[in-house]
């Protein structure tokens, strides 16, 4: 009886201390921080240069390359569900020089040949190295506009869908002009991204709702 007074108390104090082990666990050092859109899987898109389409009349000696098209049923563009810019407002985005290239909200790279998407933003701010662009911000003011070897304007001419309308893009060079029908939110600028000495004219169309967007380039 004795000894099981002395091995009971034994007993409930081994059980007391049945507790998990802490345990230190060594991490490897801290990498130095890049920019995550670096390391991203980047989706590339190739240009379809010459581009011909009933919606564009070309009476000059320039030609026509569609850079991205991802608006369902518009110059036989499709939707892409893996492009998204993560905005309510797509002409708030900024066009920034950026890498070599111009960079559009944060995450579409445009250069010479071809353009990279990435599902990450890079970390710049809005304000470095923004180009100008030429629109009415859906005021329907039909903006008339000068660039370096010649002219245009942006005229509205119905609405597309509640956050769109369309407008008609004329391009005056001294050979000839092009026109572009019924662009969606068109806005234009001019950049020399070949770095030939030639400034190319860039128009974008896009739609809010959708995140859908079109690029346009004429060049000599």
């Amino acid at each position: 009886m004795k000894l099981f007074i002395y091995i009971t108390p034994l007993l409930i104090l081994c059980s007391c201390n049945n507790k998990p082990n802490k345990v230190t666990e060594t991490l490897p050092p801290e990498q130095p921080k890049t920019q995550v859109a670096t390391i991203d899987t980047a989706l590339i898109f190739n240009y379809q240069t010459n581009f011909v389409d009933r919606n564009i009349i070309n009476k000059s000696d320039r030609k026509v390359d569609l850079l991205f098209n991802g608006v369902k049923g518009y110059l036989g563009g499709q939707s892409i569900s893996n492009v998204s810019f993560r905005t309510e407002c797509m002409g708030c985005q900024s066009i920034q020089e950026f890498k070599g290239g111009l960079l559009f909200g944060k995450r579409l790279l445009i250069t010479a040949e071809k353009i990279k998407y990435y599902k990450n933003n890079f970390d710049i701010p809005d304000t470095i190295n923004r180009i100008n662009t030429f629109s009415d911000e859906r005021e329907r003011t039909n903006p008339k506009f000068n660039f370096q070897d010649g002219k245009g304007s942006i005229k509205y001419i119905g609405i597309s869908c509640n956050d769109a309308d369309f407008n008609k893009v004329r391009l005056t060079f001294p050979k000839g002009e092009i026109i572009i029908d019924s662009l969606i939110n068109a806005s234009f600028f001019e950049y020399d991204l070949d770095a030939d000495g030639q400034n190319e004219q860039y128009l974008f169309g896009y739609r809010n709702c959708n995140q859908e967007m079109v690029i346009l380039r004429t060049r000599k």
